[in-house]
């Protein structure tokens, strides 16, 4: 009896740990632009996630094919240049994740993900709440 109930123990710790680390690893952890210049040297060229949302009115392309635009979390903007692949729904006032680094204030990145709302709208234009899936 009490040698399975280690067994037991011993099989729900492992499975907890496996757990944790599985939710771990598939957590994205970023800064905020605020949170960038307030908890990090932005003078080294260390690699961050950084979020915010895309400005009105400032994504330009440059002649080498990079794409330009400036993000905000409501208190600070930074620029980015960004060299790499544009998702489909990136657009302005779209929240972005970026993987890069600073240089001169500036942020480099080459890697980004989209954060969308939960509306749809349909080609009908009837649109679709997906948490609560209401009309």
């Amino acid at each position: 009896m009490n040698k399975n109930f280690i067994l037991i123990l011993l099989g729900i710790s492992l499975i907890t740990y496996s757990s944790i680390q599985i939710a771990s690893n598939n957590t994205i952890f970023y800064y905020t632009t605020s949170e960038a210049f307030e908890n990090i040297d932005v003078s080294q060229s260390e690699r961050i996630k950084l979020g915010g949302f895309v400005e009105v009115n400032s994504v330009s392309k440059t002649p080498n094919a990079e794409t330009k635009f400036t993000i905000t979390d409501g208190n600070k903007k930074v620029g980015i240049v960004f060299d790499g692949f544009i998702p489909e729904l990136f657009q302005e006032e779209m929240g972005v994740i970026l993987d890069g680094y600073f240089i001169n204030q500036v942020f480099y990145s080459d890697d980004m993900l989209v954060k969308h709302d939960n509306e749809y709208i349909s080609e009908d234009g009837q649109s679709y709440d997906v948490e609560n899936y209401s009309e």
